[in-house]
């Protein structure tokens, strides 16, 4: 059954034009922070963000986290709504957010978490915006 859907769906073709459009999200607001993200990188759908101190280099945990807790809380403002934002958090030093969404998330979804990402990011380090 999911090899049937992997050849009806295209799957390989989803992913790569998905996660391109998403990496290139993602690099847009590592131009915007370079005070907050260090490197990003990505294959298909399975990217990363890495949160780093002012140098962009010295990974900062304590601001990966801060970011994590205000994503839980459930109150950035987007589109009319309150929501929240779950990442995970990985790496060495525990400061990258690694992100792995389904196949089928929209480009709109796609936007939406940049946007809600960008209001964490600029509320946790108001100092490096």
């Amino acid at each position: 059954e999911a090899v049937r859907m992997m050849e009806e769906n295209n799957y390989e073709d989803i992913t790569r034009r998905k996660g391109a459009y998403f990496l290139a999200q993602i690099k847009d607001l590592q131009r915007r922070y370079p005070k907050v993200i260090g490197d990003t990188d990505g294959m298909g759908m399975a990217l990363r963000i890495e949160i780093c101190g002012p140098d962009g280099y010295e990974p900062d945990r304590a601001l990966a986290d801060k970011i994590f807790a205000e994503g839980m809380k459930g109150d950035l403002d987007a589109r009319g709504k309150k929501m929240g934002l779950v990442l995970d958090i990985g790496g060495y030093y525990k400061n990258v957010f690694t992100l792995a969404p389904c196949f089928d998330i929209t480009e709109d979804e796609i936007d939406l978490g940049m946007e809600l990402l960008d209001q964490l990011i600029r509320r946790c380090a108001p100092d490096r915006v």
